[in-house]
């Protein structure tokens, strides 16, 4: 497939406000755009190494688009490789990010930690050993 665009993970979440500041003061992720253009209406865009996170308002149910799932995420992850977890994770740490799994050495080459974000989502941050 021919790269056209970015690739963006996109949830709805009713602790919106909890949500936007813990991506942007806890993680310090780059906020690339947000929107406030009603009470059902809200938005965030930041950037996760070469992807997106968008983060939507649960809309009110007249305001509901079909064709999408509002439910929380369940089941799903997401990975983000970074060039030295280490420094990440102390700097997380000094910020009191709660955490799912403290910084390991997996036995597939990664050394890896993984955090809980405001809606129960885990992030999981790794770099490659080898």
């Amino acid at each position: 497939m021919k790269e056209n665009g970015q690739f963006r993970f996109t949830y709805f979440t009713d602790k919106y406000e909890t949500t936007i500041d813990f991506y942007q003061n806890k993680l310090g992720f780059e906020l690339e755009h947000s929107w406030d253009r009603s009470t059902n209406d809200k938005g965030a865009v930041f950037r996760a190494a070469r992807g997106l996170i968008e983060v939507l308002l649960f809309p009110d149910d007249e305001h509901k688009v079909t064709g999408l799932d509002y439910r929380n995420p369940q089941g799903v992850f997401m990975c983000i490789q970074v060039w030295n977890v280490d420094q990440l994770f102390e700097q997380f740490k000094s910020k009191a990010v709660p955490f799912k799994q403290e910084i390991t050495d997996q036995s597939w080459g990664h050394r890896s930690f993984s955090i809980v974000e405001p809606n129960g989502l885990i992030l999981f941050f790794f770099e490659e050993q080898f």
